[in-house]
C-alpha cells in the first residue's frame, strides 16, 4: 500500500479540495437565495417583465446543476478518502 507520510499528503490535498468545494456550494446557495429573491420582486409587480423573469429562471436552473454536481464531487471525494483510509488500516493491522 502507501507510506503514511503519502497518505498523509494526499489526504490533505483532498481536504484542500473538499474545503474549496464547499466554500463553492455555499456562494452558489447564497447566489439561488438572492435569484430566487429577485423572482419573488418580479413576480410581485404590477408588470410582469417576462424577459427578466425568463432569466432570472434560467439562472436559478444553472446555479441548481452547479449545485447539485458540486456535491456529487464531494461525496465522490469523501468515499475516496474513506476507501484509502480503510484499505490502508487494514494492511496496518495486518503488519502489527
Amino acid at each position: 500500500m502507501y507510506p503514511l507520510e503519502e497518505v498523509l499528503t494526499w489526504e490533505a490535498e483532498m481536504s484542500d479540495r473538499l474545503a474549496e468545494h464547499r466554500q463553492m456550494l455555499s456562494v452558489y446557495r447564497w447566489m439561488r437565495m438572492d435569484l430566487t429573491d429577485r423572482r419573488t420582486i418580479l413576480l410581485g409587480g404590477e408588470q410582469i417583465d417576462t424577459l427578466a423573469l425568463h432569466q432570472v429562471d434560467e439562472a436559478l436552473l444553472r446555479i441548481e446543476q452547479m449545485i447539485e454536481v458540486t456535491c456529487i464531487q464531494m461525496n465522490e471525494q469523501e468515499e475516496e478518502v474513506r476507501r484509502l483510509y480503510s484499505g490502508w488500516n487494514a494492511l496496518q493491522s495486518c503488519e502489527v
